[in-house]
């Protein structure tokens, strides 16, 4: 049988792609479930992952790297796997508990989701994780995607050029969910860049994640990630809440009623004038009252520890908003009566709920 050379071009095609795109869209049970494994084992040292424990070892991966605590005591491992598959896997907060580590949770001001933060003398972060001038980051996470970043490249190169790996998998429980957010962006906006082979494919699993930037972020997040990143999340866990959200009117659309309600107001006439000022002022201030205090002692103040740790490091101008959102394809695992039974509530220990094990209960029951 004859072929024309269009043909064969993309019976060609199609064969490379085949070879390359072992990554498929959409949620995949088993592929959150291996990660949720992998991320255990960052809770422990290397030489203990032989000890018998209640999560079993990854399936598929096999592991490959760990870095050393940095930034903020932020750490990574890479796992791969024989279909050539890598996972870029961040650890949450140290549980020792490491003081360091719990920073990059507290210091929970705002800044741009563009622009550049000042980490050391010799080591200037530049990002672009939205181009919506209104989007806006957690600075505490920021600092951990800096620091991971620059460790990861160099092996995501080597991954790509020495083993042709193009599939990469980013995922991380807790602070390190909330970092695979801003860590994805960063990539694919480094991709946009030609700084990183446009054929690599990302897919994110984040689990467990705390809030991390605003709605405007998410919008191009979600837009960007869309069918590729999910987030996992038990609805008994209440580490995804947070942080604290306050909204004002200073946090909507350019579009809205909110933008000329002094001016509309001024128009009505006297009392109806008065009234409508009264019940403005009543409405609006403590929640900008809030935002100032947020970024008081959550940006300001904590600041100054994170610059005890980190001595060069320049706090930056922070975005005048504290309106953070949930973030995401969000995966619910709905903590029914079944698991109450498994897991019995008590208010005293707050973790009950966060942990790895519970999430692999409640993954594994997913249809």
């Amino acid at each position: 049988m004859k072929y024309t050379l269009s043909v064969v071009i993309l019976l060609f095609t199609q064969l490379i792609t085949a070879q390359t795109n072992k990554l498929k869209q959409g949620f995949d049970k088993w592929e959150c479930m291996e990660m949720l494994r992998i991320a255990q084992l960052q809770a422990i040292d290397i030489k203990d992952w032989n000890t018998p424990r209640s999560v079993p070892m990854p399936e598929k991966f096999t592991f490959a790297y760990r870095s050393q605590p940095i930034g903020l005591q932020n750490m990574w491992d890479l796992w791969v796997s024989k279909d050539s598959i890598a996972v870029i896997s961040i650890r949450g907060t140290d549980i020792n508990p490491n003081p360091v580590s719990w920073l990059a949770n507290m210091y929970a001001a705002m800044v741009p989701a563009k622009g550049e933060l000042k980490l050391e003398k010799t080591f200037n972060f530049k990002y672009n994780l939205s181009n919506d001038p209104k989007a806006a980051v957690h600075i505490g996470f920021l600092i951990g995607t800096a620091y991971l970043s620059r460790d990861i490249l160099p092996k995501l190169d080597s991954c790509y050029k020495k083993a042709g790996i193009k599939n990469f998998i980013i995922a991380g429980h807790s602070q390190g969910g909330a970092i695979t957010y801003l860590l994805t962006s960063h990539l694919e906006s480094l991709k946009r860049e030609h700084i990183i082979p446009e054929d690599v494919r990302f897919k994110t699993y984040s689990s467990a994640a705390p809030k991390a930037g605003n709605l405007y972020y998410a919008y191009e997040y979600e837009t960007l990630t869309r069918n590729w990143a999910f987030n996992a999340v038990n609805t008994s866990d209440w580490v995804p809440e947070v942080p604290l959200s306050v909204q004002t009117e200073h946090d909507f659309t350019d579009v809205n009623p909110f933008k000329g309600a002094k001016a509309m107001i001024k128009k009505q006439k006297f009392p109806a004038r008065l009234a409508l000022r009264h019940i403005y002022k009543k409405l609006s201030k403590p929640s900008n009252k809030a935002q100032r205090n947020y970024e008081k002692y959550l940006g300001k103040m904590v600041s100054k520890l994170v610059k005890k740790a980190l001595p060069e490091f320049e706090a930056p101008e922070y975005y005048k908003s504290s309106d953070y959102v949930r973030i995401g394809t969000t995966v619910v695992l709905y903590a029914d009566d079944d698991y109450k039974k498994v897991f019995p509530q008590n208010p005293k220990e707050v973790w009950l709920n966060h942990f790895i094990d519970r999430y692999l209960f409640l993954v594994e029951k997913l249809k």
